[in-house]
């Protein structure tokens, strides 16, 4: 079935790349900017890779919450190392409010698969459970073997959200609302339930959030020994895809909560920190190209699933507004003839957007969507240069960047479909870059190490 699956899907990437392929490729031309590592050491690098982390980041989830059969996330964390790890789960609105924290034990060599419309809809987190009273496997260590770990609440853990804070669970994801906030608005409203997930390597089993004073010095560590990936089902519609989650690492890698520093500006959780950098995790880039394919022969449709970074850090409470529309700095269509469509007044073809360019902290959007620039030469396929950079974003001052992640999710023939990442252009660790020049039009600016020289001369 799988196979089957797989070669039906190249099948039709294969036609809609041969029908539309462009008589030669703009990479050849490209005039990018390049710079020098700042460490011969891996284990420095802000480049994001598929390796064990410390910090999952599942960056887009949508669940219908009354059809079992309708649309549903699906995600899996699992424990590479002999030793037991505890996981602390979080599950945030799309305006990036923390609305339910769990945890889960994993006994070494361990994987736990969490069904998210089942937590939703059920209220039913991991049944049976984990708990550090789990038998082992025959290779890995005893659940008291791991010398970080206070194992001392991990022996029951929850299973059933109370029907109480499930109402609530729902509410805040479908409708922004909470008891807790009175009046205040804490996630955008849509059908579906919509957020993203964070996955923590901790210390102990405790109910501590990412917003709670003390949670970077005391209650996360640092191992790097997460891997995860989610499926995105939709049973009604015959639809399946699935992906890695950001595996975000920590650097340097080890040691008790709080116990070394980094050689990194800013971090994934830095504005929980006020600027800290206690986390130690890998910040997230800035710029990413994205292909896209939309209509053909085979309905072939595009939507990019992107997480921001917010405005709002840990004293934020319920005023998460500001991350109900972060502003991005550019975007760029291009097609297969490498015409480029963007924006900006006044260059080569596009008009105005008719809404404003603007994303909450987590989103899924078609390609065809007027946050995006129009497919002015009625395209199939191409590619988008994005610079997601919010230039007014106090958790990234000076010449940061904020971060970003881009998923592209792509269906066709109403029965494939598929997820991958983006390209991303630069890492956590590039500068800030600016729009691209206008007169004359020049490569849209990507980070260090990326490409030959200088950007000083057009390349279209």
């Amino acid at each position: 079935m799988r196979k089957t699956f797989v070669w039906a899907l190249m099948a039709i990437l294969a036609v809609a790349g041969s029908a539309f392929a462009a008589p030669h490729g703009i990479v050849a031309n490209a005039t990018f900017p390049i710079g020098s590592p700042a460490t011969t050491n891996n284990d420095d690098s802000c480049d994001i890779s598929v390796a064990p982390a410390a910090t999952l980041l599942l960056p887009y989830f949508e669940v219908d919450p009354n059809n079992g059969a309708g649309e549903t996330t699906l995600f899996t964390i699992t424990n590479v190392s002999q030793l037991p790890q505890i996981a602390h789960v979080t599950i945030w609105t799309d305006r990036s409010f923390p609305v339910l924290d769990f945890n889960i034990f994993l006994t070494g060599y361990d994987i736990q698969s969490i069904n998210l419309f089942d937590i939703i809809n059920r209220g039913r987190i991991a049944e049976p459970g984990t708990s550090s009273d789990s038998d082992t496997g025959r290779r890995s260590a005893d659940n008291d073997a791991n010398p970080l770990l206070d194992i001392n609440n991990c022996d029951v853990l929850a299973v059933i959200v109370p029907d109480e804070l499930l109402a609530d669970l729902r509410n805040a994801l479908t409708n922004g609302r909470t008891v807790g906030c009175g009046s205040a608005v804490v996630g955008n409203t849509h059908t579906n339930a919509i957020g993203y997930v964070t996955v923590d390597v901790a210390e102990s089993c405790s109910t501590a959030l990412p917003t709670d004073p003390g949670y970077f010095t005391s209650e996360v560590l640092y191992d790097n020994v997460l891997i995860g990936d989610y499926q995105q089902v939709n049973s009604t519609q015959n639809f399946a895809q699935g992906n890695p989650m950001v595996h975000i690492r920590a650097i340097p890698e080890g040691g008790p909560p709080g116990g070394a520093v980094t050689n990194f500006d800013r971090t994934f959780y830095s504005r929980y920190q006020a600027g800290g950098t206690a986390d130690r995790r890998q910040p997230l880039p800035a710029t990413f190209a994205a292909h896209w394919i939309q209509g053909g022969s085979t309905d072939f449709q595009t939507s990019l699933k992107i997480w921001r970074e917010g405005r709002t850090g840990a004293t934020a409470g319920c005023a998460v507004s500001p991350n109900a529309a972060i502003p991005v700095v550019e975007l760029v269509r291009f097609d297969e003839q490498e015409n480029p469509t963007t924006f900006t007044p006044g260059r080569i073809i596009s008009p105005l957007p008719t809404v404003p360019l603007s994303r909450p902290e987590t989103s899924r959007t078609s390609i065809a969507d007027p946050f995006f620039p129009p497919n002015s030469t009625s395209a199939v396929a191409g590619w988008m240069y994005l610079n997601l950079d919010d230039t007014g974003n106090a958790n990234a001052p000076g010449l940061m960047a904020t971060q970003n992640w881009v998923v592209v999710s792509m269906r066709a023939d109403g029965r494939y479909s598929v997820d991958f990442d983006a390209a991303w252009l630069g890492n956590g660790c590039s500068p800030a870059v600016a729009v691209t020049d206008e007169d004359p039009f020049t490569a849209p600016v990507t980070g260090p190490n990326i490409g030959p020289a200088a950007n000083t001369t057009p390349n279209l």
